[in-house]
């Protein structure tokens, strides 16, 4: 299946290839879009089409036994946006890969997307946001509607976000569905208030319990060993003012959250529930609610910019409508920006503290502590200088030396670059150092010990005239241990463009030799745009890497890439 959709890619690439050769003998003076043919039969303030589509076909091969990639790769993308008399349009994403399996979630899309002046609409798979704790970030197969007249906000979403995968009790997956309320007032590019509600639950016949281990002892108080369906819901507000013409701006959020582990655990006895919480959610032994909030004040004033921000995440925060979430974690900020002389000084100073255990549950409480000063002088257009330094500490409050934790990063860099002519031709020079410093103050690793990275990189870009530029660069890395061992890289580089048939077909070779005391690593990359007519452009890219390992046992190993893509523009 994955070769004959691939040959079928690669097909209707080629084929359109060859159709628009055959076609255009001067580009410059044909424009094949579908705008310029429909132009001659319909007026443009009453129907226009716009968007791209596009195939890619890749290949990769290897020496080594576990390859990285599959051996061929095709993908078919569709996304035409339909106007009709300027105020009402539909756009399509269609996206077909060979890279979907059975064993994980699916990444083929097809979805529409009617748009209208005071909302829209979505059908399909899709991505959604309605804040950063409540629903942000993970695919939806269902529909949704965004309603804003005035200043009046509602949206509806509703789907699956996780189809069912059965293997093996702990790897297994069970289906997940969707719906999700917000409802506020004011507007996007101003200030509103929202408040989200969202609801997600598994399907728990979708995987069959025969899959699972089942304790029959009763001792451990879950008869179902491995994964479980879960239930979440999410209730909270985020609001964006901004006040005085923009210069100060408050945004924030809380978001409670209801989560249940298992719904197969016994139902919970909780007095003061409303009998109707009852048909929304179903409170058990393994439920239970936290919650998260935070707030970031801006202020803004010709030189001077400022923010100010605090957020908490509890243990017990959950929330299925995010891809992710790192709970039990507390942590504020300030950052302070300047800009001096006419803007030839930039100054930018920030703190940040983090810390864990807000429950008190853990024995010793983890911190983190940054503090940054980054600063730009640009005494000329044609000259800038950078300077950063960060400090990093990571520490806890424990005096015992097995779970001590005190650890210190250090790291300051600074870059030059220059623009300047020389021998007929414009120049960009840069040459850069950075020099950081960790040290470790733990018993077992022998205490007070040192790991000190310097780092020294260049690189000139010359360009020789319309046609033609290179760009020659390097990289010294140099890491010393406590241990006394001494590591160290050298790579240096080289890109040379070619700009042909008046900057239509542009392209870039890269060659790059890495060399340190474990391997040497020689990688060529080749890029080639062909931009056949305004809407069509033909890209080749081929990449090469030999990777070979001068110690140890590891056997050296090629690897290489090949991609062709058409993309039109409608």
């Amino acid at each position: 299946m994955k070769i004959s959709l691939l040959n079928y890619v690669l097909s209707i690439l080629f084929l359109s290839l060859t159709v628009a050769i055959g076609q255009v003998k001067d580009t410059s003076e044909v424009d094949l879009s579908i705008n310029s043919q429909l132009s001659q039969y319909v007026a443009p303030s009453i129907f226009s089409i716009s968007g791209d589509a596009g195939a890619y076909g890749e290949f990769y091969s290897t020496s080594r036994e576990i390859k990285r990639r599959p051996g061929a790769t095709g993908r078919l993308y569709l996304r035409p946006t339909f106007t009709f008399l300027n105020n009402f349009s539909v756009s399509l994403d269609l996206f077909v890969s060979t890279e979907g399996s059975n064993a994980r979630q699916q990444i083929n899309r097809f979805a529409l997307h009617p748009e209208w002046s005071w909302g829209q609409a979505h059908i399909g798979d899709f991505n959604h946001k309605f804040s950063d704790y409540s629903l942000n970030g993970i695919s939806i197969r269902g529909g949704g509607v965004e309603i804003n007249p005035g200043w009046f906000r509602f949206q509806a979403i509703g789907g699956q976000t996780r189809r069912s995968v059965t293997a093996s009790p702990y790897s297994s997956v069970y289906s997940q569905n969707m719906g999700a309320i917000k409802i506020g007032v004011g507007k996007e590019r101003g200030s509103y208030f929202d408040i989200n509600i969202v609801l997600a639950r598994d399907d728990s016949n979708s995987v069959s319990k025969d899959t699972f281990i089942i304790d029959t002892t009763g001792t451990g108080g879950n008869p179902q060993v491995g994964v479980t369906p879960q239930e979440n819901l999410l209730f909270g507000f985020n609001t964006d003012l901004k006040i005085i013409k923009n210069m100060l701006r408050l945004r924030g959020e809380a978001t409670a959250s209801l989560f249940t582990q298992n719904v197969y655990s016994e139902k919970a006895e909780v007095d003061g529930v409303p009998d109707f919480m009852g048909n929304i959610f179903t409170l058990r032994n393994s439920s239970n609610a936290d919650f998260a909030y935070k707030g970031v004040l801006d202020f803004k004033y010709d030189f001077f910019n400022s923010s100010f921000k605090y957020q908490v995440i509890n243990p017990g925060f959950r929330s299925l409508g995010m891809t992710s979430v790192i709970n039990d974690k507390r942590k504020y900020g300030a950052n302070l920006g300047f800009r001096l002389f006419n803007n030839i000084l930039m100054l930018n100073v920030r703190y940040d503290a983090q810390n864990d255990n807000l429950l008190g549950q853990k024995k010793f409480t983890l911190e983190r502590n940054t503090y940054g000063l980054n600063a730009v002088v640009r005494p000329m257009q044609s000259l800038s200088i950078m300077f950063n330094a960060i400090h990093n500490k990571m520490f806890n409050d424990s005096v015992n030396d097995t779970v001590k934790i005190n650890s210190i990063v250090s790291t300051f860099s600074t870059n030059v670059s220059y623009q300047f002519p020389a021998f007929g031709f414009r120049n960009s020079a840069m040459i850069g150092y950075s020099h950081q410093l960790s040290t470790n103050y733990n018993f077992f690793l022998g205490g007070d010990n040192e790991v000190t990275v310097k780092n020294l990189f260049g690189n000139l870009n010359t360009t020789i005239n319309a046609i033609w530029s290179f760009a020659p660069g390097f990289t010294a890395i140099i890491m010393d241990s406590w241990t006394g061992v001494t590591n160290q890289t050298t790579t240096f580089n080289l890109r040379v463009n070619g700009r042909f048939f008046r900057s239509k077909w542009n392209n870039a070779l890269t060659m790059s030799m890495s060399n340190s005391d474990y391997t040497n690593v020689v990688q060529l990359n080749f890029q080639s745009d062909f931009r056949i007519t305004n809407s069509d452009i033909v890209k080749l890219k081929v990449r090469y890497s030999l990777t070979d390992y001068t110690q140890g046992t590891l056997s050296n190993f090629w690897e290489n890439i090949a991609s062709l893509s058409y993309v039109h523009r409608l």
